[in-house]
């Protein structure tokens, strides 16, 4: 249970403005100090000739995102479905690394480290449609996102939470029940979502949306929502509040094992891969495929990210 700073009790309803309205899923109050969470699209970072940041095996580098994505902007497809699966990872509380910055005074230089202690940390992992690049260097991104995950949260003083939610944007975050759809670590997630009427890019579709775990329970709902269909991702996230992107929770490892709606059949070997380095320096990295499966491994150093080992 959690408390929305900027108000004594607040309750999570999904509006779609200029669209009928969905199935809407059971809200979930809050009473704990934390700010609500959104899943926003990618944030790139750039090299100071604009470019967007690769590391060593060519992965974008982003604030928020890590995993994998395939994108219109490369296979010429539209992705009106997609799915993953994946075992909830458990989240722990871990102190950032000092954040160090260089200060120039004329001819001298000097470096300022901070350190860093927030009181919770955030992980969410989900499947979705949109919210990528548009093209290949991000010189726009596309902001309709329809997506729905897990969160995996830790604070300082051992606290954990862990719920089931769906988004789409410019819509809050809708989080289930957690009497009715309750998540802990180990549970397996199945997550799904697909266009079933009038899927053409930027039209009002209708879609599908499913998730089930192996603790027994299914949730689905039916709702209208505007897709550019312009990809599909399977994402290890650092979620966001009004402040900007919210410090990543030690996740340790997530097994995703996705699959996507276009044709030719799901190719991670030719998906984009990318690197999560967040503002407080933590990281989280995709490893290469194993057949139809990819790891995300968390990390607390950005100038070293360790390799992640494939499942």
């Amino acid at each position: 249970m959690r408390i929305n700073p900027f108000s004594a009790v607040s309750t999570v309803c999904l509006v779609l403005a200029g669209a009928a309205g969905p199935t809407a899923p059971e809200a979930v109050t809050h009473s704990a100090i934390l700010p609500p969470i959104a899943h926003a699209p990618i944030t790139v970072h750039r090299d100071d000739d604009g470019r967007v940041r690769r590391r060593v095996r060519n992965q974008l580098e982003s604030s928020n995102w890590s995993g994998n994505v395939v994108a219109n902007f490369e296979t010429s497809y539209t992705y009106a479905a997609a799915e993953a699966i994946w075992k909830v990872p458990t989240a722990t509380y871990t102190q950032p690394p000092a954040v160090c910055h260089a200060v120039h005074f004329g001819p001298r230089s000097s470096t300022f480290c901070r350190a860093s202690h927030p009181q919770w940390e955030y992980s969410s992992s989900w499947v979705g449609v949109g919210g990528f690049c548009e093209d290949a260097n991000c010189a726009s991104v596309d902001d309709s996102l329809i997506q729905l995950g897990t969160e995996q949260d830790a604070s300082s003083n051992g606290e954990t939470q862990y719920y089931a939610w769906i988004e789409v944007l410019p819509a809050s975050s809708v989080e289930l029940s957690p009497e009715t759809y309750p998540v802990n670590p180990g549970d397996t997630i199945t997550a799904s979502l697909a266009c079933t009427a009038n899927c053409t890019p930027g039209a009002t579709q209708t879609w599908a949306l499913t998730m089930t775990s192996t603790r027994g329970w299914t949730y689905s709902t039916s709702l209208n929502y505007a897709s550019s269909l312009l990809s599909a991702e399977w994402i290890e996230e650092a979620p966001s509040s009004f402040s900007g992107v919210l410090p990543l929770a030690n996740y340790g490892t997530a097994t995703f094992q996705p699959s996507a709606d276009g044709n030719p059949a799901l190719d991670l070997t030719s998906a984009n891969e990318i690197v999560l380095v967040d503002p407080y320096g933590e990281t989280s990295d995709p490893s290469q495929e194993n057949g139809d499966q990819f790891n995300t491994c968390w990390g607390n150093n950005p100038n070293n990210i360790a390799a992640c080992s494939a499942p």
